[in-house]
């Protein structure tokens, strides 16, 4: 479905988020840091739709952290919008699996859909924002999405003037 925009402060998103996943975390005996700006511009996003992009990226950094390990969620805003990262101290992604993480239905859990980060894909480029991803084999992942601050609306053309 196509978001339902409504000005939302990004922190407020990933608090919800993390209260769903905390038990989860615990279970595992991971670490979450927590690195959230202090003050963020509300941003036009479907709170539902970002809740879910991050749910998936929680999840994903969860699996790929072994016991001990930290899960860090760092906000920020820069020139043209805020930024959320779901940073992981998991095993890294290999180069040649990095172009691939995308593609609907290519995974690499035993009982993955594949269907997680096209989902988190989609949902950020129905917002017009953009994804960044790092990852270092043997050191980690960091997933960053950054969201426009402003709408981008649809510029209409101007129908000619006749006298």
């Amino acid at each position: 479905a196509p978001p339902q925009l409504k000005l939302a402060v990004l922190n407020e998103v990933v608090h919800k988020t993390l209260e769903l996943l905390q038990p989860e975390l615990d279970n595992r005996g991971l670490n979450l840091r927590l690195r959230l700006a202090r003050q963020l511009p509300a941003t036009p996003i479907d709170p539902m739709q970002i809740q879910q992009m991050l749910v998936n990226l929680i999840k994903n950094a969860m699996q790929a952290t072994t016991k001990g390990g930290t899960v860090t969620l760092q906000t920020a805003e820069g020139t043209d919008g805020v930024w959320v990262s779901v940073a992981d101290t998991g095993s890294g992604i290999p180069q040649e699996q990095i172009n691939r993480i995308f593609e609907p239905f290519y995974t690499t859990k035993k009982k993955g859909t594949g269907l997680g980060l096209m989902i988190v894909q989609r949902i950020v480029r129905a917002h017009g924002g953009r994804i960044e991803l790092e990852s270092q084999f043997g050191r980690g992942t960091t997933f960053r999405i950054w969201l426009p601050l402003h709408e981008r609306k649809p510029r209409l053309l101007e129908a000619p003037m006749h006298d």
